[in-house]
């Protein structure tokens, strides 16, 4: 039975170290992109419902204006002008239901965002196993501290 040398522990910790990396990395991954993926949609559909509203406030600005027009120049028979202003509040009317579609396509995508919860777990349980094995303590567990003679030692 030989004992490792402080250099081969070291190089077998880079190495296994290195694999935890890469496994912490995939499973952030594995979390993050779906959920940047519904993240992008959400906020593209609430930028439609934006745009759209947006173009409703201008329409219904300028159906208040020609309704303004139109009762300033009768009350009698509808004109010209009249089927314009009902034609703009047909528009608003359009324009504000498909903001409200694209606004409720957009909630449903952003309450699909997940946080990442098994990346934050592994990241601290993972933190706590290193200071743990920093500090020799185990929450479980009361640390012996013995002397080297008495170590268990491994075989080659």
């Amino acid at each position: 039975m030989a004992i490792p040398e402080d250099g081969d522990a070291f190089q077998e910790f880079r190495a296994n170290f290195a694999e935890f990396v890469e496994r912490e990395k995939e499973l952030a991954k594995a979390e993050l992109v779906p959920a940047a993926k519904h993240a992008g949609i959400g906020g593209a559909f609430f930028g439609g419902a934006g745009m759209f509203a947006i173009h409703a406030v201008w329409m219904f600005v300028i159906a208040l204006a020609l309704t303004i027009g139109w009762l300033l120049d009768s009350f009698t028979a509808l004109s010209t002008w009249g089927a314009f202003t009902i034609g703009f509040f047909a528009c608003v009317v359009f324009s504000l239901l498909v903001a409200f579609i694209l606004f409720k396509i957009g909630s449903a995508q952003f309450r699909k965002v997940k946080a990442p919860e098994a990346t934050i777990a592994e990241a601290g349980a993972t933190m706590g196993a290193l200071a743990d094995a920093v500090t020799g303590k185990r929450k479980d567990k009361q640390v012996e501290i013995r002397p080297v003679d008495e170590l268990p030692r491994r075989s080659a």
